[in-house]
């Protein structure tokens, strides 16, 4: 028995006394069916009865409301019961395959139809125009809550309580149609006039109006504005076509099923359903963005807004895309207070009614391949709205899509080393749709570990929100998993320039394999123990897009990554060098404490440890220092249960230490950040006294310098050139207090870090040779 029966059925309608029936309809034809439907089924006295009704289109947003009828009707007996009615129109089979036919976008949604095409559908077959109820309440319980929900003005007035009565009529019958259709098309209704008539709201402008001085008349319109821009207009034809459009995107190149763990779903259904929920995914590549909510669209969760920047409300795409949930806000907003003031209420408006929101928790896509500091904006407008309006439990989960190959890191590779990005169009969005043809693997799904908000920050609280933002990080991070793909790249670029048999690359992915599973951290189902013989499918797909090189024509087989290959397969190696954060600064700092020997060997390790996480703030998410140091000396025990004599003791013991380390890959985790950055040092270290230079034309300068030094191979990858490095860089410079006027002081700091860095980039390479020295016994 489908809810709407169950509610028809129910002790309430089956009672006595007088009722009110809200009839929700867009034209004459549902009007007349509905109550047809209500003279037999409902009516007092049994069929042909009397019927106390009012029509309104209510689930026509589009439609002016004249809620006069419906206003007088309400001040009738308090204890008349309300019943909204509505008619859910179905198509025959459409919740087997949920195909949006091209007759659908040409003649409308059949799901609404106009009076002409309703009329022949009822003549054709009655039984698609399913007539249903929503929870009825008495008008003594709707002025109660209209009471509490209006509290700070007017009361009295009954064409607002009559607004009131038509937004919950809607609501409670969009309740009763999802028990139709499903939870997919779950879409808040009426926003703009639930806005405009919320308290808080309207203290909110009157606030304004007097700190602006302009009209309350003017904000309005201003406001009303914003609102049509802003506000997501969801219907279901729109939803099952984006649906369509995110299907066709992720399996153009990649393998149709989405991999992802069921229980994890499970558990962001429920989720979902109890508390206010923000997804903030990692941004690797556009596609990224619409995993969740094919995600959720093909699993039956309600549907998920998306935030998506202005730039992509352009002709055709804008139009579709807001009309399935995507929100479009403006790059910069910060000087307009009335844009501010609706984009928070909208968004305590989304809160509190349980719609689910997701952005891009970086901003921008990752030109990296690793987690870009996050972007601070969107969280705080959320918090904020969340603090205005006592919003608490706010749930927030990261959601971490991963690749086996992703189409736009050529892209990123040319950007940074100077290549503008083109801007997008609906030309553009066409030749990114054909580029998506070529095979690429899998796409895998996964769900971090919630981080509950109990109860807002103050808006002035930056530092509560910078945690609250880094504590998400620190989780997508745990949620990114280990995919071949990545493996591989880390494997043979700390090799390169030598190649990798293919069964030492396997020796060597067996191992880390292992090593994680030892920790705990997640990895892609190819890694698992039962598909790594799976390993050839994902290998064949590497070298078809020429990111590998498989050289087959010798006694054995062997793989390589070419050197012009470097800044792609970087990129996926630098989406899981957080894993082997910990691993690699121990390795680097035992040779440097290797180096020294006229000190203790234990203090020049831990002085290492703490200048590597000093040097690389900018790249890598850090515990605080103690629980730092403290998931070192764990990573120490796990290696050698007696490294802490063996650090005491130093000398030969150190090289022992080190051994239990192999396979060594501080030099595969640390090469592109150490050599860019030495680039950005040797920029300022030949600066005359006097000078100076900004981060934009270093950057600059450095691309230039960068290359040369590969040319003469002072540096050793191309993938230690690029644009975000080098601002890295100049960055850390600049936090050490060696970028302003050029001074003779200056200019011997400077040279001193660059002959540090030099020094370290030396270390790289000796661990890189101790890994090969002892290759065969290692790749065993």
């Amino acid at each position: 028995m489908d809810e709407a029966t169950q509610i028809a059925n129910s002790g309430a309608l089956l009672s006595q006394g007088p009722k009110l029936f809200v009839i929700d309809a867009r034209n004459r034809v549902e009007r007349r069916h509905l109550l047809d439907w209500l003279h037999t089924s409902m009516a007092e006295g049994g069929p042909g009865g009397k019927l106390n009704w009012v029509s309104l289109p209510i689930s026509d947003e589009r439609a002016k409301m004249r809620l006069g009828g419906l206003a007088e009707k309400l001040k009738e007996n308090p204890d008349t019961l309300v019943v909204p009615v509505r008619i859910a129109w179905r198509i025959p089979n459409f919740e087997k395959s949920r195909a949006v036919k091209m007759r659908h976008v040409i003649f409308g949604d059949p799901r609404n139809p106009g009076s002409f095409r309703a009329r022949s559908i009822l003549l054709r077959d009655k039984r698609r125009a399913h007539c249903l109820t929503g929870q009825p309440a008495t008008i003594n319980e709707l002025e109660q809550s209209f009471a509490e929900l209006s509290k700070d003005y007017d009361q009295t007035d009954n064409m607002e309580f009559a607004a009131f009565v038509v937004r919950q009529a809607g609501l409670v019958l969009d309740i009763a149609e999802r028990g139709l259709r499903g939870r997919r098309y779950k879409v808040p209704r009426h926003v703009a006039d639930g806005l405009r008539s919320d308290a808080r709201f309207r203290a909110a402008m009157n606030t304004l109006a007097g700190e602006t001085g302009q009209s309350e008349v003017a904000l309005y319109e201003q406001a009303s504005k914003y609102m049509k821009e802003l506000i997501a207009r969801p219907s279901p034809l729109f939803i099952d076509m984006k649906a369509k459009l995110d299907r066709f995107m992720l399996s153009q190149g990649y393998e149709d099923d989405v991999v992802f763990d069921r229980k994890e779903l499970t558990r962001l259904r429920k989720t979902m359903r109890e508390h206010p929920t923000l997804l903030l995914f990692t941004h690797k590549t556009y596609i990224d963005g619409v995993t969740a909510t094919d995600l959720a669209y093909q699993n039956d969760l309600p549907l998920i807004h998306l935030f998506g920047g202005i730039n992509l409300d352009f002709f055709g795409l804008g139009f579709m895309l807001r009309r399935a949930g995507t929100i479009f806000i403006r790059r910069s907003f910060e000087n307009n207070p009335v844009y501010k003031l609706v984009l928070r209420h909208y968004v305590s408006y989304l809160l509190e009614k349980r719609f689910p929101m997701t952005w891009a928790f970086e901003g921008t896509r990752s030109r990296l391949g690793k987690l870009m500091p996050p972007r601070y904006g969107l969280l705080k407008y959320v918090m904020d709205s969340a603090y205005s309006n006592d919003i608490e439990d706010v749930h927030i989960i990261p959601v971490v899509t991963s690749f086996d190959l992703i189409r736009d890191v050529e892209e990123y590779a040319s950007e940074q080393k100077g290549r503008i990005k083109k801007p997008e169009s609906l030309s553009w969005f066409f030749g990114y749709l054909r580029s998506l043809r070529e095979p690429m693997g899998k796409v895998y799904v996964d769900f971090g570990e919630p981080v509950i908000v109990k109860k807002a920050p103050n808006p002035n609280d930056r530092l509560a929100l910078s945690k609250m933002a880094f504590e998400v990080a620190v989780q997508a991070n745990r949620a990114t998993p280990l995919t071949l793909t990545s493996l591989m790249c880390l494997c043979l670029l700390g090799t390169a320039p030598r190649a990798m048999t293919e069964v030492e690359l396997r020796a060597v992915i067996n191992f880390l394999v292992g090593w994680a599973r030892d920790r705990d951290i997640r990895m892609s189902e190819d890694l698992t123990d039962e598909n790594l013989g799976g390993v050839q499918r994902v290998i064949e797909t590497l070298v078809n897009n020429g990111l590998l090189v498989r050289y087959d024509k010798g006694s054995t087989v062997v793989y390589a990554i070419e050197p012009d290959q470097h800044p792609i397969a970087s990129y996926y190696r630098n989406s899981i060098v957080h894993h082997f954060l910990d691993k690699a600064i121990i390795e680097l700092s035992i040779l440097k404490a290797r180096e020294v020997s006229d000190r203790d060997a234990g203090e020049v390790f831990w002085e290492e440890t703490d200048r590597l996480r000093d040097l690389f703030k900018f790249e890598f998410f850090y515990p605080e220092k103690q629980q730092y140091r403290d998931n070192l000396k764990a990573e120490l025990q796990r290696a050698d249960p007696e490294w802490k004599a063996k650090l005491d003791e130093g000398g030969v013991k150190l090289a022992s230490l080190t051994n239990r380390f192999q396979p060594l890959i501080g030099h595969a985790v640390f090469l592109p950040f150490v050599e860019a950055y030495t680039v950005v040092l040797d920029i300022l270290s030949r600066l005359e006294p006097g000078s100076a230079i900004d981060k934009k034309t270093c950057v600059e300068t450095a691309l230039k310098e960068g290359r040369q030094a590969y040319l003469l191979r002072r540096i050793t990858s191309e993938a230690s050139i690029g644009k975000i490095l080098f601002e890295n860089g100049f960055r850390m410079a600049a936090g050490l207090g060696l970028t302003g006027e050029t001074t003779p002081e200056t200019i011997a700091e400077r040279k001193a870090l660059l002959r540090k860095f030099r020094a370290l980039s030396r270390r790289m390479e000796k661990s890189r040779l101790e890994l090969l020295a002892l290759a065969d016994r290692i790749f065993e």
